[in-house]
């Protein structure tokens, strides 16, 4: 799940808040999250920018809450180069690389706000993990 997911469930005022609760309410019962180290700063640093501090340190201590330490990917140097190749690949943005490279280093499926620019052109080469759009996702 990438970073416009947790952020749309945790921020009211999105389009697609009520679907992203839905599906990040499912976790961790129905399935556990695998995330880039990355992902504190996407999350915290948008609610904090946009929403305030006090939701963004709250977001923090959910995001400590539904994803286990030893599913969270550091994004150290070798991490980001083993991740930036996706970029050319699939035709991404770097940061979404980084969410695509711990899906498949886990077998994991990936699922984003961003059909067009990500999701679309993932499913396109065939990556051999599901992928889905939001409101494309099984619940």
């Amino acid at each position: 799940m990438d970073s416009n997911v947790l952020i749309a469930a945790l921020k009211e005022d999105e389009v697609d808040n009520e679907r992203c609760s839905e599906i990040l309410g499912r976790v961790p019962d129905a399935f556990v999250l695998s995330e880039p180290s990355i992902v504190y700063q996407e999350v915290c640093g948008v609610l904090a920018r946009r929403v305030g501090m006090d939701v963004a340190d709250r977001a923090r201590k959910e995001l400590d809450l539904i994803i286990h330490p030893s599913l969270l990917v550091d994004c150290d140097r070798n991490f980001c180069t083993s991740a930036y190749h996706l970029c050319s690949r699939y035709d991404i943005y770097a940061i979404d690389a980084m969410y695509l490279k711990v899906a498949l280093d886990n077998n994991a499926v990936l699922v984003s706000l961003d059909r067009k620019d990500f999701i679309e052109k993932v499913n396109a080469e065939g990556p051999g993990i599901e992928a889905y759009h939001v409101s494309d996702f099984p619940c």
